[in-house]
């Protein structure tokens, strides 16, 4: 078996064996709130946006959990729910934005590329996300998923495992073709990369998530920095491979995509998927999203 197909083969098995749970055992999960956020996000209000929100859901937990759950009244026990409960997946553009996962901890090389990046016209952030270096802004999709994985009974790594697939499945969907590799992401080649996956998990409670190279000017921004640790790979995006192979002549847009990814998202994870509203269910949800878009929101201290 040569190499490409042996790496095929291996993740359709590890797929396989991560199918989301179903049956009697599988307690039904209220559906996954989602949102676009249409204007570009500097990177720092997007972190505080997703650690935000699970803080409320850490405290939510904790409250019901506590002494002091029987004297709410109906209606500030379910909003105190529903803050536990509710999964988001927020999509989203970032302003132009280096971030070092939690590999890189050389401070002094830290201090040298935020200054060398930062006379490029963009920020440099170091996360808790899994990874190294890579570039997220305009053009690009990015989706922070914030699911709690023990109540949808997944394991860390099959709750990756169903990220690569999804964003796997959904750059096939767009009419480019994906080469399955060992490192994670997606590839439409040994040497071209089109999606990053980095996550982070604080009590069983996901951040972060995944990036999708969407129009062409993203590419540029890659040229700056070994992306994620691949000395050997660059970075492609769907407008350029649509072009390569003789598909959509440009014009190809990040909101195009949105309504695929939303179904995809879903599909993969077998949850209903429901738009962020101003209803009263999701009133409170969406203050704090409001509010973070807007960099209204106190900042937290996270242990």
């Amino acid at each position: 078996m040569n190499r490409l197909a042996s790496h095929a083969k291996r993740f359709a098995t590890a797929a396989a064996s991560c199918a989301a749970p179903a049956g009697p055992s599988a307690a039904p999960r209220p559906p996954v709130r989602w949102t676009y956020l249409p204007s570009q996000l500097p990177y720092h209000l997007g972190l505080l946006l997703q650690e935000t929100l699970v803080a409320n859901r850490l405290d939510a937990r904790k409250l019901l959990a506590s002494d002091a759950s029987s004297s709410l009244s109906g209606p500030d026990r379910a909003r105190a729910q529903r803050r536990a409960e509710t999964d988001v997946l927020l999509l989203l553009q970032h302003s132009p934005v280096y971030t070092a996962g939690r590999r890189e901890k050389d401070p002094e090389v830290a201090k040298a590329e935020a200054t060398r990046l930062g006379s490029l016209g963009a920020d440099y952030v170091s996360t808790m996300r899994g990874g190294q270096t890579t570039y997220h802004g305009p053009g690009q999709l990015v989706g922070y998923s914030i699911m709690d994985i023990a109540a949808a009974q997944l394991s860390t790594r099959c709750y990756v495992n169903h990220l690569e697939v999804f964003l796997a499945s959904l750059t096939s969907s767009l009419g480019v073709a994906v080469h399955p590799i060992e490192h994670t992401g997606v590839f439409v080649s040994p040497t071209s990369k089109i999606g990053s996956i980095g996550i982070h998990i604080r009590r069983r409670i996901t951040l972060h998530g995944f990036s999708l190279n969407v129009e062409g000017r993203t590419l540029p921004w890659f040229g700056n920095i070994v992306a994620c640790g691949l000395d050997d790979v660059s970075a492609t995006c769907i407008e350029a491979e649509l072009e390569r192979t003789g598909g959509a002549k440009g014009g190809l847009k990040v909101e195009d995509v949105l309504s695929r990814a939303v179904e995809g998202f879903g599909k993969e994870y077998r949850r209903e998927m429901v738009e962020l509203g101003d209803g009263e269910e999701d009133q409170d949800l969406a203050a704090v999203v409001r509010d973070g878009v807007a960099g209204r929101l106190p900042p937290l201290d996270i242990a």
